[in-house]
């Protein structure tokens, strides 16, 4: 019973692998199989195991004929088993076969189908790839036409822009060949041009030139001036100021004529040097006003709806910076519009009565009260500036003497120490704090008020002293740079003193310098053998004598016959009468030593006429 338990177990658990092996499609078969074979089948054990103490009690009757039987229904009955399960085998066998043929067959329809597919897909693709190159041939030709007429139209270009440049080029050539006759090329013309009257016309104002006349002196004047900012790291006091304007005014004295700039030639000078910087203020404000309106055309065209993608902003064009007219009409508008941009007038606008309503505000047009005749031209740099400069200029201040008694200067000495050492306590204090309360801190007092800081070292009250503020109104109110006072004039004085005899020191080297070297040159002509003396006098001394009718050969033996002595006398006595303004008494001569009457006679001719032959070229 035991065994046939065992092997019924067996059968079953070799079964469900069978079973588990099978395809899907056997399902319904197997188990049709399993409910007839367990139908078929009686149950040869308890469905309770016997215990071990029962069998031990069994009783002996069943013999060897029992067990016999026992097998041969066993063995019977397995024979069977094994050919029902060996028909099922087959079964499934043929099963399994038929459905792999069936697989098979259909894997293969779906990989020829694929196949079939794929190469419909190569075929289309191999089409479009033809068509993509008849398409970049054609492209490519379409690019060659179009690149060989681009190769045309830059070559016509070419050709234009040399075409002008070959007339601009003619065009200046004529200008300078007609212009030629006016140009210094010798250094005669160039000391025959320039003349005092030239140089004044040069160096005198601005803007001068000499030699061709400049055609747009009232237009380019003004619009480019330089501005440079005192970067010294030391400050210039009120006397060095002094000092440097009262120089500059004595040079301008020194070296304008003032019997060539006469009132009216500076008056017609000054009018067209405003003339010049007002064109040029209302080409800058037009330029300004252009730049702007420009922008404004820019933000405009650049502006995208809401949810769109921004659009870049366009690149302005630089022919509003190159176009004169333009900006000038521009400029004369506004001019037009509102002339307290450009002048400044004879009461100044009140700022409560000269604010424009809205519309004055959108055309920029002045709607004030009159403010009388302009007295200037506006200077946008200067005009608001408290100093009239562009840059502001500082100004140094010398302290003031102490003039505390030794009680006053110990009592502020011991007031320091004790205030270092509060300090230093109160820092060896708050290093025990802790520094988060040092958000919370209050500062007690008042916070500085710089405007009316009545501490700081001022000069006010020496200077309002003995002034009276009704009669002395116009003087209490001259800035600190521009009081000047008694000790400052006699600085000045001192100063200039001593430049006067430095520059002085200076020209006495120069002559002492010169006469050394004329000496040198005098010894070595004495040296020099007859034949290879140099005459005395230059080409233009020549040309001078001849245009009066002077003997050169007479003139030329009379310095010959010279001693060397005489001639550095001769020499001294021209400088001496240079520097002296006076004119002196009598022959100039008669201080030289061992001159004769004739000598003196052929000197006071030739001295004559000298004067006379720069008499005629002024």
């Amino acid at each position: 019973a035991y065994l046939c338990v065992y092997y019924k177990h067996h059968i079953r658990q070799t079964m469900s692998g069978v079973l588990q092996m099978c395809s899907r499609r056997t399902v319904s078969v197997r188990r049709q199989c399993w409910k007839s074979l367990s139908a078929s089948e009686p149950r040869w054990y308890s469905a309770t195991p016997r215990a071990l103490d029962e069998e031990a009690t069994a009783t002996k009757k069943d013999d060897s004929a029992d067990l016999r039987k026992i097998a041969q229904e066993y063995n019977r009955r397995k024979a069977a088993y094994k050919r029902q399960v060996s028909k099922l085998r087959k079964g499934y066998m043929q099963e399994y076969q038929r459905n792999k043929a069936e697989d098979d067959a259909q894997r293969d329809a779906e990989a020829a189908e694929t196949t079939r597919r794929r190469l419909e897909r190569q075929r289309a693709k191999n089409e479009r790839s033809i068509q993509n190159a008849y398409r970049q041939q054609e492209l490519r030709r379409q690019t060659e036409l179009a690149f060989q007429d681009h190769l045309r139209v830059q070559q016509e270009k070419r050709e234009y822009e040399k075409d002008v440049f070959n007339r601009a080029r003619q065009l200046v050539i004529d200008e300078l060949e007609e212009e030629a006759p006016l140009w210094l090329t010798t250094p005669e013309e160039i000391e025959a041009a320039f003349t005092p009257e030239a140089e004044q016309a040069l160096w005198g104002r601005p803007q001068g030139v000499i030699g061709v006349p400049n055609p747009s002196l009232d237009s380019e004047f003004w619009q480019y001036e330089c501005h440079t900012w005192d970067m010294s790291k030391t400050y210039k006091t009120q006397q060095d100021i002094l000092a440097e304007e009262y120089e500059d005014r004595v040079y301008d004295e020194t070296n304008i004529d003032p019997s060539y700039w006469t009132p009216e030639k500076i008056a017609e000078r000054e009018a067209l040097e405003r003339k010049a910087k007002l064109r040029a203020n209302v080409r800058t404000e037009g330029r300004k006003s252009l730049l702007r309106r420009q922008k404004e055309f820019l933000d405009d065209e650049a502006e995208t709806p809401e949810g769109e993608v921004p659009r870049p902003k366009p690149i302005p064009s630089l022919g509003v910076l190159g176009s004169n007219k333009a900006q000038e009409k521009e400029g004369a508008e506004m001019l037009l519009k509102d002339p307290t941009k450009f002048f400044v007038f004879q009461r100044k606008a009140d700022s409560t009565q000269s604010e424009a309503s809205e519309e004055s505000e959108l055309d920029e047009s002045y709607s004030g009260p009159s403010l009388g005749a302009p007295v200037d031209i506006k200077d946008p740099l200067r005009h608001n500036s408290p100093q009239g400069r562009v840059f502001p200029r500082g100004i140094g201040k010398a302290p003031k003497p102490d003039m505390r008694s030794e009680k006053e200067k110990k009592r502020q000495e011991r007031e320091e120490k004790l205030w270092a050492a509060a300090q230093a306590q109160a820092r060896s204090d708050k290093d025990e704090i802790d520094m988060a309360a040092d958000d919370d801190m209050e500062f007690y007092g008042e916070p500085l008020d710089y405007d009316k800081n009545d501490g700081w070292d001022s000069d006010d009250e020496e200077w309002f002293k003995g002034l009276d503020p009704d009669r002395d109104a116009e003087m209490m109110k001259v800035p600190r740079e521009y009081r000047y006072r008694e000790e400052d004039i006699d600085w000045l004085i001192q100063k200039l003193e001593t430049k006067a005899s430095q520059m002085q020191s200076h020209v006495n080297t120069t002559i002492e310098s010169m006469e050394m070297e004329t000496r040198s040159r005098m010894d070595d002509a004495d040296k020099m053998p007859e034949a290879e003396s140099q005459p005395f006098f230059d080409e233009t001394a020549v040309a001078k004598l001849k245009s009066v009718g002077g003997d050169v050969d007479r003139f030329e033996k009379l310095m010959a016959s010279l001693s060397k002595d005489q001639m550095l006398s001769l020499f001294g006595l021209e400088a001496d009468r240079r520097d002296s303004k006076d004119e002196a008494t009598g022959s100039p001569f008669d201080g030289v030593p061992g001159l004769t009457s004739e000598q003196i006679t052929g000197l006071t001719e030739l001295d004559a006429l000298f004067k006379e032959a720069e008499k005629r070229d002024e």
